[in-house]
């Protein structure tokens, strides 16, 4: 789903693959309905801009959130190629 993570520290910024060119909002929609807050730069990049007290636990349990959301979002919105071979 990411073609490339960029940034320093905890400020990041997962570029989308071309399959979900122009799907950053619609992702963060899916992370929200997960309890997980994301931003977006651009229709391709979702940004990471947690609290810089973030605890061990907090990254990890927004990361399980993360997974799930993305997961739930490519099993409603299979990427292009994977529509043309089906």
């Amino acid at each position: 789903m990411f073609e490339e993570i960029r940034g320093l520290g905890l400020l990041l910024g997962a570029v989308l693959k071309p399959a979900y060119a122009g799907k950053a909002k619609d992702i963060v929609r899916a992370a929200e309905q997960s309890g997980l807050m994301l931003l977006i730069a651009g229709p391709d990049v979702i940004r990471f801009a947690p609290a810089l007290n973030i605890s061990a636990e907090e990254a990890e349990e927004g990361l399980r959130r993360l997974d799930a959301a993305v997961g739930a979002f490519v099993a409603a919105h299979p990427p292009a190629f994977m529509e043309r071979t089906a």
